[in-house]
């Protein structure tokens, strides 16, 4: 219960539209984390969010629900949004704003500006990184990179990760934040989703995210190439860019038997049924399946990145080679018994995210 002096606040977002995946997860349960503590919460987006609360506004930017895409939309998405939000932040009194991602923190600069409201910003993901890894345009980057720095310069900036602030704030000598610091996502108590499935072959391998370049779905295709049908069996979980260059992958290298794609499925209704999770991303910015999978009891393995590295101990990473990764997965189908030893190891070197995010979060903005 809310103390009667307790201080609350209107507070301003914005994201363009509600999607699948772990980064609108977290910012709905950010924003109910918000209204939960008593504060008011405005934001600006194409459709309304999946929230109900008297206390939760929606309004609408001016654009048809089915036309979010393509260079026209984010054009106009770019120019008026920051319009938008200032008018809102006089309208309706705004004092606190928050964005998650630096895209959404530029578009709130303005009312930053003129109102002087504290702005923080939470950082998700390595925008930058994620364009050389997919290989665009020279121009395209440097764009990003400037715009990277306007969205980050005056704000109270935190990353999910060591790693992904500090390669951010390297990129930027002059635009810079005005406080910065880590939150990392958290290990989630398990709710009713339990281990229903007893150990046997084939074994159940999982992949979880979006299907693109950085979270390398394509080597654990190669892995599996070499692992028979009646030994294991792997389950992508998720859809993206890349999911009908895997599908094609699949289909011409004979691995339809053993390989399957499951498409966007309740985290609650995955972790009862996989036996492991294999994650050979690229880069990461919130390894939110890593954490998923932890706190189910499901054991992970993972490339060696650093994003990887914060969570688990060095010897549940492993290097790009696709080798080592079918040596592990033919190593766990002969010693089956290694699949409970390392959850039991696993959850307990990885205590210190076990807290309260939705505390943290709010006194992050509030403060």
């Amino acid at each position: 219960m809310l103390s009667d002096k307790a201080e609350t606040f209107r507070i301003l977002t914005c994201y363009y539209r509600p999607k699948p995946g772990g980064f609108c997860k977290r910012l709905f349960r950010g924003i109910s984390a918000l209204l939960d503590a008593g504060h008011t919460v405005h934001y600006l987006a194409v459709v309304p969010f999946p929230i109900a609360h008297p206390n939760c506004h929606f309004h609408r930017f001016p654009w048809p629900e089915e036309r979010t895409s393509g260079y026209l939309f984010w054009g106009c998405f770019h120019l008026l949004a920051p319009l938008l939000l200032l008018w809102l932040g006089f309208r309706y009194r705004i004092d606190r704003a928050f964005a998650f991602g630096h895209t959404y923190a530029l578009f709130l600069q303005p009312l930053r500006l003129a109102k002087r409201v504290p702005l923080t910003l939470f950082l998700r993901a390595d925008t930058v990184r994620n364009h050389e890894i997919k290989q665009r345009a020279g121009i395209l980057i440097k764009l990003e990179h400037l715009l990277e720095g306007l969205g980050i310069t005056g704000t109270r900036m935190y990353a999910v990760s060591e790693a992904l602030l500090k390669d951010t704030l390297a990129r930027h000598e002059t635009l810079k934040p005005a406080a910065s610091g880590v939150l990392r996502n958290e290990i989630p108590v398990p709710g009713t989703a339990k281990k229903t499935r007893e150990l046997r072959l084939p074994l159940r391998a999982a992949c979880v995210g979006v299907l693109e370049p950085r979270k390398n779905q394509r080597l654990l295709l190669k892995v599996f190439k070499e692992i028979s049908a009646e030994q294991a069996q792997l389950y992508l979980y998720g859809t993206g860019p890349d999911e009908q260059l895997l599908r094609e992958q699949a289909t011409r290298e004979n691995l339809t038997n053993r390989v399957h794609f499951m498409g966007w499925v309740p985290s609650e209704r995955i972790w009862p049924e996989v036996d492991l999770l294999l994650m050979p991303s690229l880069h990461e910015g919130a390894p939110n399946a890593v954490l998923e999978a932890l706190g189910h009891g499901v054991p992970v393995f993972a490339s060696d990145i650093p994003e990887h590295a914060e969570i688990l101990p060095e010897h549940y990473l492993l290097s790009a080679s696709c080798a080592d990764w079918r040596n592990l997965v033919t190593e766990v189908i002969k010693k089956q018994e290694m699949i409970k030893d390392v959850a039991v190891a696993q959850k307990g070197c990885a205590r210190e995210l076990f807290f309260n995010w939705n505390s943290d979060f709010v006194q992050r903005i509030v403060k």
